[in-house]
C-alpha cells in the first residue's frame, strides 16, 4: 500500500463537523457529516435528501427575536414547552421526545456540541444567545443520525454571525416593555488573508411578573463573540479559524408557581417564598479549526473546542419537612393543611403558625461547574465508480465532558412576609462528579445514480465510558457501552418540481453515568417518508412528511424542572413500548400585488404520541402511579400549527405570525391535568430608511392573552405577557 493511499485511509478516518463548507466545489453538493448547507431557496429545498429545515437569516432579520422558543414553533415537528418567557432556558422536544430541558435532542453551535455536559448530564441549562444567531438548522429522521449522544428526536445547530467580505461596523439599540433594553455592537476588518470579528451584546428586562414583595424578577445578559479567519499563502488550499465566547446571566428566576385559583385571578403573580431565588452563570467558549483542501475532490479538516459553564441557582425548593408535597398543596389542595402550607408560600402566614419548624422555607443552592472538550477531525470526498457518484464523509471525535455538583440548603422562616434566616449552617445535600469520555465513528456515503436518484447511507459508532465519584458516600462507579447507530435513506426527484424521500434510522439515547434505577439505552425505529413540491416561478412550496418512531424501550431522566427530589436526580426510568407518529406539513406562497407582494406561510403538526404497555411509573417526569397502554406522552400536542403573513412594500415590511398550541398533558397518569390549547399572534415590523440603517419594532403575544404553559415543577406557571420591542441598526 503506497503512502498517498494510508494517508487517505488515516485522515478520512475523522469528522462530524460542519467546517467545511468553503473548502472545495464538491462539499457543496454534499449532504455532509455536519450541518447540511445552507438551503437558500424553494428550489434547494426540494433536493434535501431528508428531513431538515433552516431558518434563513433573512427570517430572523425580519423577526429580530430574541426567544429561540418562538422561533423554532415555526419548524414542524418541534415541540416547545415555555418556562421563563423570555427563551432564557428553553425547552425543545423533537418529533415526540419530551422537551424538559432539551434533554433528549442533540444542541450544537456551529456544528459543535455546545451542552454544558452533553453526556454527563444533557439537561441543557445553556443555549446560544440569539443576538448572534444568523440562522439555525433542523435535523430529523435519517439527517441526524450522524450526531450524538442522543439522536432519537434530531439535533439543532445555532450558527453564528459569519464574517463580511468588507470592513464595516453595526450598531443596534432597542428599548420596550417591562424595562427591556439591548445594546449590540460588532465590528469586522478584512485584510488580504485574514478577518475577524468582535461583536458584544448586552440584554436586560425587568421581567412581567411581580412579586407579593416587590422584589426583581428580570434578568441581566452579556454575551461577547470573537471569529477569525486566516487563509495561508500556499498551493493548497489552506486556512485556520477560531472562535472565542464569553457569556453571563444573571436572572431572577425560579420554579415556583401558582395555585390554579391564583393564576386564574393574577397569573404574573410571584409568591413572597421565591424572593432570593437568582440564577448566575458565565460560560467559556474556545475553538480552533484547520481546515484544508487537499484535491478539488478531496478536503479535511480538524477541530479543537473548549466549553467551560459554571451555574449557581439558589431557588425555592419546599418545606423543611420534604414529604410535605408543593405540587399537591398548590393543585391539588385538600383541607385547611394545605391552605396554611399555601399562606406560608405567599407569605400570608408566618411559618411559626404551624407550630413547628417543619414548615420553615428551604432554599436550595445548585452550584454545578460543567466543562466540554475535545477534538473533531473530518473528511470528504467523491468518487466515480462505474455509473455512480460516491460523495464519502468520514469522521472521528474524541470527547470528554464533566459536571460537578455541589449542592447546599439552607432554611428560612417565613416572617411577615420576608424570608429571616434561621442561623443555621447550609446543609451539603449532593457533593459528586460525573465524567464520561466518548470516542465516535461515523460514516457516510451519498450514491447519485444520475441526476434524480440519491441513496444514502450512514452510521455512526461509539464507544463510551462513565465515572461516578461522591465525595459524601466515599463511592466511585464505573460503567461502559458501545452502541451502533444506522441510517438509511433514498431520495428520488422524479420531476423538475417534485421529489420524494424515505428513510430509516435506529434511534439511541445513551444510559449515562451514576444509572442505579436504569442500565438499559433508549431504543427506537424511526421511519419517514414525504413529498416535496416547488415552483419558483410561482413562489410556491410544499412539503409533507409522515414519521413514525418506534420505540423499544422509551426512558425519561428525572431533573429538578420535571418535579423530580434530590433522591432521583438525574436518574433515568424505563417506560418500555412506545410509539409517536405524526405528520408535517409545511407551505409558502408569494403573491404579488402590483408593488406589494404578500409571503404567507403555514406549517402544522399532528402527533400521536402514547405509551404501548402497562406499567407503574416511580418517575415524576410521567407522573406517579399506574399507566395504561394508550395513555399519552406529557407536554406533546397532537396539533400544532404556526401561520405567517407578511407584507412587503418598498422599504417596508411587516409580518403577522399565529402560532397555535393544542392541548397537552401534565403528564402520563390517569387523571392527569390539562395545559388547555392557546393561539398567540406576534407582529414584527421592519423600516429601511437607507442602505446602512432601519429601524425595527416587535410585539409578542399582541393580544395580550393570559395562558398557562406547564405545571412542573411547582404549580401553574404562566406564558410572557405582550411584550414591545422598538429598535434601530445602523451600519458604518
Amino acid at each position: 500500500m503506497n503512502s498517498f493511499v494510508k494517508t487517505f485511509l488515516v485522515i478520512t478516518l475523522f469528522g462530524l463537523s460542519s467546517q467545511a463548507e468553503d473548502v472545495s466545489e464538491t462539499a457543496n453538493l454534499m449532504s455532509e457529516l455536519g450541518p447540511v448547507r445552507v438551503i437558500g431557496s424553494s428550489q434547494e429545498e426540494l433536493q434535501q435528501p431528508s428531513s431538515a429545515h433552516f431558518v434563513s437569516k433573512e427570517h430572523l432579520e425580519q423577526q429580530q427575536q430574541s426567544d429561540v422558543n418562538r422561533v423554532l414553533k415555526q419548524v414542524p415537528g418541534v415541540y416547545i414547552r415555555e418556562e421563563d418567557g423570555f427563551g432564557l432556558r428553553p425547552n425543545i422536544g423533537l418529533r415526540g421526545t419530551h422537551p424538559d430541558r432539551s434533554k433528549k435532542i442533540v444542541i450544537l453551535e456551529d456544528g459543535i456540541l455546545i451542552g454544558p455536559a452533553p453526556y454527563s448530564a444533557p439537561a441543557a441549562y445553556y443555549t446560544p444567545f440569539m443576538s448572534k444567531i444568523e440562522s439555525l438548522e433542523v435535523f430529523k429522521g435519517v439527517s441526524s443520525v450522524p450526531y450524538g449522544p442522543n439522536s432519537v428526536g434530531g439535533a439543532i445547530n445555532y450558527l453564528t454571525r459569519s464574517l463580511p467580505k468588507s470592513n464595516r461596523a453595526e450598531l443596534e439599540l432597542a428599548g420596550g416593555s417591562h424595562g427591556t433594553q439591548k445594546y449590540r455592537g460588532n465590528a469586522f476588518f478584512r485584510g488580504d488573508r485574514a478577518g475577524f470579528m468582535l461583536e458584544a451584546t448586552h440584554m436586560q428586562s425587568d421581567g412581567f411578573k411581580k412579586l407579593d414583595s416587590g422584589g426583581p424578577t428580570g434578568f441581566d445578559k452579556n454575551d461577547f463573540l470573537l471569529k477569525g479567519e486566516y487563509q495561508f499563502a500556499t498551493e493548497l488550499r489552506q486556512s485556520l479559524h477560531w472562535k472565542l465566547g464569553y457569556a453571563t446571566e444573571k436572572s431572577n428566576e425560579t420554579y415556583l408557581g401558582l395555585s390554579f385559583d391564583d393564576f386564574n385571578n393574577s397569573p404574573f403573580r410571584r409568591y413572597n417564598a421565591s424572593e432570593l431565588d437568582l440564577m448566575e452563570w458565565q460560560h467559556e467558549q474556545h475553538q480552533l479549526t484547520y481546515k484544508t483542501q487537499w484535491h478539488e475532490n478531496w478536503g479535511t479538516w480538524v477541530t479543537g473546542y473548549n466549553n467551560k459553564f459554571h451555574r449557581d441557582w439558589r431557588r425555592f425548593d419546599g418545606f423543611r419537612d420534604g414529604t410535605i408535597k408543593i405540587n399537591n398543596v398548590l393543585l391539588n389542595p385538600s383541607g385547611a393543611q394545605d391552605k396554611l402550607y399555601h399562606d406560608i408560600i405567599t407569605g400570608a402566614e408566618d411559618s411559626a403558625a404551624s407550630g413547628t419548624n417543619s414548615t420553615d422555607i428551604a432554599v436550595l443552592n445548585n452550584d454545578r461547574n460543567f466543562y466540554s472538550r475535545g477534538i473533531q477531525f473530518g473528511s470528504f470526498s467523491s468518487h466515480e465508480l462505474k455509473n455512480t457518484l460516491h460523495q464519502i464523509s468520514l469522521g472521528l471525535r474524541l470527547h470528554e465532558d464533566q459536571i460537578r455538583r455541589q449542592h447546599t440548603k439552607r432554611y428560612y422562616a417565613m416572617t411577615s412576609g420576608r424570608l429571616a434566616s434561621t442561623g443555621e449552617a447550609a446543609e451539603t445535600k449532593d457533593l459528586n462528579r460525573d465524567t464520561t469520555r466518548s470516542i465516535a465513528v461515523t460514516a457516510s456515503d451519498e450514491i447519485l445514480f444520475g441526476p434524480d436518484v440519491k441513496v444514502t447511507a450512514v452510521g455512526r459508532y461509539e464507544t463510551i465510558s462513565y465515572k461516578s465519584e461522591n465525595d459524601l458516600t466515599g463511592t466511585v462507579a464505573e460503567n461502559s457501552e458501545s452502541l451502533f447507530v444506522p441510517g438509511l435513506g433514498i431520495f428520488w426527484q422524479f420531476t423538475e418540481q417534485a421529489s420524494w424521500f424515505s428513510g430509516l434510522n435506529r434511534g439511541y439515547s445513551i444510559v449515562g453515568p451514576g444509572q442505579t434505577q436504569s442500565a438499559k439505552p433508549e431504543e427506537s425505529i424511526n421511519y419517514e417518508t414525504g413529498l416535496r413540491f416547488a415552483d419558483a416561478d410561482r413562489e410556491f412550496f410544499l412539503e409533507g412528511i409522515v414519521f413514525l418512531n418506534d420505540y423499544k424501550n422509551i426512558k425519561d431522566t428525572c431533573s429538578f424542572s420535571s418535579g423530580c427530589t434530590t433522591n432521583n436526580l438525574d436518574q433515568s426510568f424505563d417506560g418500555g413500548q412506545a410509539q409517536i407518529k405524526g405528520v408535517e406539513f409545511r407551505t409558502q406562497k408569494g403573491i404579488q400585488f402590483n408593488n406589494v407582494h404578500v409571503p404567507i406561510g403555514l406549517n402544522a403538526t399532528f402527533t400521536k404520541a402514547e405509551f404501548k404497555n402497562n406499567f407503574t411509573s416511580q418517575n415524576e417526569v410521567w407522573g406517579t402511579g399506574n399507566i395504561l397502554s394508550g395513555d399519552p406522552l406529557p407536554y406533546v400536542p397532537e396539533v400544532q400549527y404556526s401561520l405567517s403573513v407578511g407584507t412587503n412594500y418598498k422599504k417596508y415590511s411587516q409580518e403577522f405570525i399565529l402560532n397555535w398550541t393544542g392541548k397537552m398533558y401534565n403528564e402520563s397518569v390517569q387523571g392527569s391535568a390539562e395545559i388547555p390549547a392557546q393561539g398567540l399572534v406576534d407582529w414584527s415590523a421592519k423600516y429601511s430608511y437607507s442602505a446602512d440603517g432601519s429601524v425595527y419594532a416587535r410585539v409578542d403575544n399582541i393580544l395580550n392573552r393570559e395562558y398557562l404553559v406547564s405545571l412542573k415543577p411547582y404549580g401553574a406557571r404562566p406564558g410572557k405577557a405582550r411584550t414591545l420591542l422598538v429598535g434601530i441598526k445602523h451600519t458604518f
